[in-house]
């Protein structure tokens, strides 16, 4: 279906490391379970697919290879099963769980007739948003949660299986791949970046797919809205208005004129120009297979074998991963809109409560740190209902939104008073306040604006009421009677106003001793941070992790070219020598090797503590200058993994070699050590050896990193 290439890259995560990740856990029932939503994690034995050793991928890779030309079959073994390793190394591929278990089933349907085919066919489920599905050569077929949170039902992921079988059938990837697309390879190639899938194998995909889809009983219905999907991916998995319950809390007031006018138009239309695209656009797909549906005269009208129940509860955790990896990729905006559709059916949800209240924390502080604009620069791209959300929180100014955030938290605290990790985010929330230079605490309304609204109604009625009484009281009666008023606890002491109205979100906070106390206490730790950044510095204290933490190193990202080309056999004699140098100037007792082999030592255990690695580098490169502990999104683990070990720190190891022998030649390369408690990176110099690739060039760069740690 659409291609995975550059969507599975985070850019930002290039400053860190060049890998991939996501997540989320799962559960069986409805509300009371998803409660306590965790990052998937994979289960049980290791499949085949990652235990077996590389060159024995390859051997049968070249064997199988035959649509390829025979001078390319090494090359395209070799590289396409590299290229699959990366992607099976990254943490993002589930084996075991629910959801794959559930691809499992509706593939089995479709090959009932077909038992030689099954055999030769394995499938998972991606981590990712990006809406796809992906076909190797190998016979691996991926299916993305992005897909699964936005297809309605168990029939229109039948035919999107049954697309990507065909694709296998046919061995479109071979008879795509040519030598030219070397020149474009590089060591974190996506898959299908090494193929070029033509229209032709798209149309004949879609067309024989319909064979496998009809003799499994599926009803013809369900095909068109596939593609549908596809062209509405780019929306979230659901479209609903935003209104007033937005919010949550009927006490809270926020100005009409705040919020755009209207929505965004969703502009995605079928027939869209596709001359540079490998597929052809969606209207003609369309139009395609109406022709090819109607040379089937038995069509049958299920959209469903395996039931409706299973698939919802699959649709719902690939939903609930999706706010996750919202949040995993700063795309705060987008997850609380899909919290607020969420809490449609699962309005007390602990999980879903949780992220929201790290969703509006983190904007608090993206927008004290004076990059709100970052939030929302592309709100005029936004189509749909989110639109109206990023206009809105664009016109809000950096103390209302300040205010709205601490509001949205608290309520949540409300909700989870026993929650430590909603606690610590309120006393961050609380905390960050602090730096609010235009807002002074004691001016907040001790009042609702809606209450203080109804109370001036009372007041007004009252007035007509007792209007003669009034007019017997004397100057300083009347007086009196408006100072009770504007002291009342039901009235307010600034005007009613929508320019006022941020200043009664926090109505409840603004008399309460603890919180005045607690504000007080983050602002003297503000000053007390801000004085000891200008008149010391931590090198003593960051010196002490080093030498004394145990090291996490992280598989090392090695890339070498050869005449402007990757080029694989250097690129394995570079990590050959990188691990004898590992080996030789490694702190032995401190070091922890956080890395998966593709042979009969993986195991399950070592692959779910890669995934969690990855999913905090992610989002430590999103985070930037963040306190990251009160933001973890895997809250529990990452504490988990920091009891296991003594204070650890993460090691990431980056080198490459280029070679011209016309030009220049050179070993280069740095590392980046992050210590996971506070989430502080440093960086160590660059290194740059003018020589060829060999054993001294190579274990210059392993003294290097590792000089640190001594």
């Amino acid at each position: 279906m659409k291609t995975l290439i550059s969507k599975m890259t985070y850019k930002k995560f290039k400053i860190l490391y060049t890998l991939v990740l996501f997540t989320p856990y799962i559960l069986f029932s409805q509300d009371t379970n998803l409660n306590k939503f965790k990052t998937t994690i994979s289960v049980g034995k290791p499949p085949l697919i990652f235990t077996t050793p590389f060159e024995d991928k390859v051997t049968e890779s070249v064997k199988d290879a035959k649509k390829v030309n025979k001078e390319n079959r090494e090359d395209f073994a070799k590289h396409s099963n590299y290229a699959l390793n990366n992607l099976l190394k990254s943490g993002i591929v589930l084996f075991g769980d629910p959801m794959t278990k559930y691809v499992e089933k509706v593939a089995a349907n479709l090959l009932k007739n077909e038992p030689g085919l099954r055999r030769k066919l394995s499938f998972y489920v991606l981590k990712t948003n990006t809406t796809n599905a992906l076909c190797t050569d190998p016979g691996v077929i991926f299916i993305t949660t992005g897909l699964i949170s936005q297809i309605e039902n168990e029939a229109q992921l039948a035919y999107i299986i049954a697309h990507e079988i065909v694709h296998y059938q046919e061995k479109h990837l071979q008879r795509s791949f040519t030598k030219s697309k070397e020149s474009e390879l590089n060591s974190n190639n996506p898959y299908e970046d090494l193929i070029l899938l033509s229209k032709d194998h798209e149309f004949e995909a879609d067309k024989n797919a319909l064979k496998l889809y009809n003799e499994a009983g599926y009803s013809d219905k369900e095909v068109n809205t596939v593609f549908d999907v596809l062209m509405y991916s780019y929306l979230t998995f659901d479209e609903i208005e935003i209104d007033t319950s937005f919010f949550g809390n009927p006490e809270i007031y926020i100005p009409l004129s705040l919020f755009p006018e209207k929505a965004n138009p969703i502009m995605a239309f079928e027939d869209y120009d596709d001359s540079k695209s490998t597929h052809p656009n969606i209207r003609k797909r369309k139009e395609a297979i109406a022709e090819e549906i109607k040379k089937y005269s038995n069509w049958k009208s299920n959209e469903s074998f395996i039931g409706k129940e299973e698939f919802k509860r699959v649709q719902t955790i690939a939903r609930f991963e999706s706010v996750r990896e919202n949040l995993l990729v700063a795309n705060y905006i987008r997850s609380l809109y899909e919290i607020y559709i969420l809490e449609k059916e699962f309005p007390s949800n602990e999980y879903l409560q949780t992220s929201k209240a790290i969703a509006w924390a983190s904007i608090n502080q993206i927008s004290l740190s004076g990059r709100k604009r970052s939030l929302t620069s592309k709100m005029n791209e936004k189509e749909g209902g989110i639109s109206v959300l990023y206009g809105l929180l664009n016109n809000l100014n950096q103390v209302e939104l300040s205010l709205l955030c601490m509001r949205q938290v608290e309520d949540v605290y409300i909700k989870f008073p026993s929650s430590k990790r909603i606690s610590e985010l309120r006393i961050q929330t609380i905390g960050s306040m602090t730096r609010l230079r235009n807002l002074k605490i004691e001016n907040l309304e001790k009042v609702s604006y809606p209450s203080a609204q109804r109370f001036n109604n009372r007041s007004s009625d009252e007035n007509t009421t007792n209007n003669t009484d009034i007019k017997n009281n004397t100057k300083y009666d009347r007086i009196r009677r408006i100072r009770k008023q504007q002291y009342s606890s039901h009235g307010a002491t600034i005007e009613l106003s929508d320019e006022n109205f941020s200043l009664f979100l926090l109505y409840d906070l603004a008399n309460d001793k603890k919180f005045h106390e607690i504000y007080q206490t983050e602002k003297e730790k503000y000053n007390q941070r801000r004085y000891s950044r200008s008149n010391s510095n931590d090198t003593n204290k960051d010196n002490k992790h080093f030498q004394e933490s145990d090291i996490l190193l992280v598989t090392p990202q090695i890339v070498s070219e050869i005449k402007g080309k990757f080029d694989l056999e250097a690129t394995f004699l570079f990590r050959l020598y990188l691990n004898k140098g590992i080996e030789k100037h490694a702190p032995k007792d401190r070091l922890k090797k956080i890395e998966l082999y593709l042979s009969e030592e993986f195991t399950t255990e070592k692959y779910n503590e890669v995934a969690l690695i990855n999913a905090f580098l992610i989002q430590l490169s999103n985070l930037e200058n963040l306190e990251i502990k009160n933001y973890w999104i895997d809250y529990e683990q990452i504490n988990n993994l920091i009891s296991q070990y003594n204070d650890p720190c993460i090691l990431l190891i980056s080198g490459s070699y280029y070679y011209d022998k016309f030009t220049s030649k050179a070993v280069t390369g740095n590392a980046r050590y992050i210590h996971i408690a506070s989430g502080k990176i440093f960086t160590s110099r660059e290194y740059d050896s003018r020589y060829k690739l060999g054993r001294l060039s190579v274990e210059g760069l392993t003294h290097m990193v590792f000089s640190r740690f001594n």
